[in-house]
């Protein structure tokens, strides 16, 4: 007993498939250029990305001149954060051969993650209080858009 499908339902049904493949097609088309794109032009800003995540905030709600004074204070620290993203992975690196090990030493992970935990919350704080000094040597009327709710 075979399935009989009348043609004009046929056809829809290709015309559907047909539709969706194209629209398939296009979201990978799509995501193949953005990710070139953001490839190509984030390849110009040499930030570590923990900087540029803590100006991103700011980007929408300040001026463009102050965001550029927070940023070339921020600048100062980049040697740093660079040597502690280093330290990080080597954290890191260190911690995937204690946890690949055929007989793993618990504490030494604990030891490993609570160094990681705490090189992290230490970068964390120098880029966060040094933004926030920058934020306060700016004139009340440029700090007067953080009041506002963000969207």
């Amino acid at each position: 007993m075979a399935f009989k499908v009348e043609s004009r339902t046929r056809r829809a049904l290709l015309w559907g498939l047909l539709v969706a493949s194209l629209g398939v097609n296009a979201f990978f088309v799509g995501a193949t250029v953005t990710d070139f794109i953001r490839f190509r032009h984030g390849a110009e800003d040499k930030s570590p990305r923990i900087i540029r995540t803590e100006l991103r905030w700011l980007k929408d709600r300040l001026s463009p001149d102050a965001v550029n004074s927070i940023e070339a204070q921020l600048d100062g620290l980049k040697p740093d954060i660079v040597a502690r993203l280093d330290r990080l992975k080597t954290l890191r690196d260190e911690l995937n051969a204690l946890v690949a090990a055929p007989m793993p030493d618990k504490a030494a992970i604990d030891a490993h993650l609570r160094s990681i935990r705490l090189e992290v919350g230490a970068m964390q704080e120098q880029i966060q209080s040094r933004t926030f000094e920058a934020l306060l040597n700016l004139p009340p009327e440029q700090r007067a858009a953080l009041a506002k709710p963000s969207d």
